[in-house]
């Protein structure tokens, strides 16, 4: 299924594709970028940065995520991927995670290199999400 997007998304569709376009992808070819927009409107890209020792590695979602929280942006309603696979690609479980700390039902669209999309709530890519309760934050006062 290819989800219809209305004008609102193109922005988002065009930042994650430039970012695609600066991905350090050397070992595996495949170029990701990512569009993160806040709840008031900004946006904030990645790409994905590969590195010799692969655990060092960063996927685009979280180079965009990064990018906003160093902006002091913390709530976050559409992600907008893209990547060098015909087929849509979901965030990977890493990533969802991360997200899922900010946005637990953030709106996802993926779109691959057929021009095929997909369409996920995160909150149904990562539905046994970790969180924390809000007295666990504080230190268990209150």
């Amino acid at each position: 299924m290819t989800p219809e997007l209305d004008d609102t998304w193109e922005p988002l569709r065009s930042a994650a594709f430039a970012a695609k376009g600066a991905a350090h992808a050397p070992y595996s070819n495949f170029r990701v970028g990512a569009s993160l927009e806040t709840t008031d409107g900004r946006r904030y890209v990645g790409c994905n940065i590969e590195n010799a020792s692969y655990p060092v590695t960063m996927c685009a979602e979280r180079v965009a995520l990064g990018s906003a929280l160093v902006d002091g942006a913390a709530e976050f309603q559409r992600l907008f991927l893209c990547a060098d696979s015909p087929d849509p690609t979901p965030p990977c479980g890493m990533c969802r995670q991360a997200l899922a700390e900010f946005a637990p039902d953030l709106l996802i669209v993926s779109e691959g290199t057929s021009g095929a999309r997909m369409e996920w709530l995160l909150s149904d890519l990562l539905p046994a999400m970790f969180r924390l309760q809000p007295s666990e934050l504080d230190g268990g006062a209150g």
